[in-house]
């Protein structure tokens, strides 16, 4: 079972990203002058606040609020599909076709429903000459990786994989997000995202190697912790790298996320 201090430090991962999530998100919805988008982007983002409460609030609620986050939701991916099936050429016209399957894609995550997640992303990128707004094709390109890494996070709870199969998703997932970062705009609040979200995977695949046996049904046999810290810092060293560079960037913000995310996984002295 995980101590509470990991408990507290996962709420915290999670709550921070989902506010910058919902910013950004908001930013690619914000020219729409279509009112069911826009609906379907304020059901997204209401969902987002209650999945933040749940993770501060009071236990008691914490159902109801996860069943009203899962309806909102729901809405937002209802009004899409319904926009997609008969208002798609008008979508396309003001160049927010992109903007939508964006929204249903991440709607679908947060679901849970990772294959029609991806199918919304494949549909979504696999047509050539639509115009996707920066951002939201690197939340496209970034989705295959946040997927890995909740489904290696899922694993590690229920204990049902091998310790190297978990490891792989962690590894891939981190792949697939350094390949969205690498599309991602300058200057861009969306970079910072996909760095936390590399942060949080480094997180759990240092719980996973950190406590052979506690996350995983069984380790390889030729584990060795060394090697595989070693293998942990060469790709934690680039990501927290630029992540420390893109915190400079938010003054605001800069010494708390240095702060806790350096506690967090232990950089960078854990690698020196």
């Amino acid at each position: 079972m995980e101590n509470k201090s990991r408990r507290v430090g996962r709420i915290k991962n999670k709550l921070f990203l989902f506010v910058l999530l919902g910013v950004i998100l908001s930013f690619s919805a914000c020219v729409s002058h279509i009112q069911q988008l826009r609906e379907a982007q304020n059901q997204f983002n209401m969902a987002a606040t209650m999945e933040n409460q749940i993770k501060l609030g009071n236990p008691r609620s914490a159902i109801v609020s996860a069943g009203e986050a899962t309806v909102s939701y729901r809405i937002a991916v209802k009004i899409i599909s319904d926009l997609l099936e008969k208002n798609r050429s008008g979508l396309q016209k003001d160049r927010l076709l992109g903007n939508a399957y964006t929204i249903k894609a991440m709607a679908e995550w947060r679901l849970g429903e990772y294959d029609s997640a991806m199918k919304t992303v494949s549909t979504a990128l696999g047509q050539p000459g639509l115009e996707i707004f920066p951002r939201d094709r690197v939340l496209l390109q970034a989705l295959r990786g946040l997927i890995k890494n909740d489904q290696a996070f899922a694993h590690m709870m229920e204990k049902d994989y091998p310790y190297t199969d978990i490891k792989n998703l962690l590894v891939d997932s981190l792949h697939n997000l350094d390949s969205a970062l690498a599309t991602a705009p300058k200057g861009s609040r969306i970079r910072l995202y996909i760095l936390l979200s590399e942060l949080a995977v480094l997180k759990n695949w240092a719980d996973l190697r950190g406590e052979p046996g506690t996350y995983s049904e069984s380790l390889p046999a030729d584990f060795d912790k060394i090697t595989e810290i070693n293998e942990w810092c060469n790709s934690a060293k680039p990501v927290w790298k630029n992540f420390v560079e893109e915190c400079k960037k938010v003054p605001e913000a800069r010494g708390s996320l240095l702060r806790d995310w350096g506690q967090r996984i232990g950089m960078p002295e854990s690698c020196n």
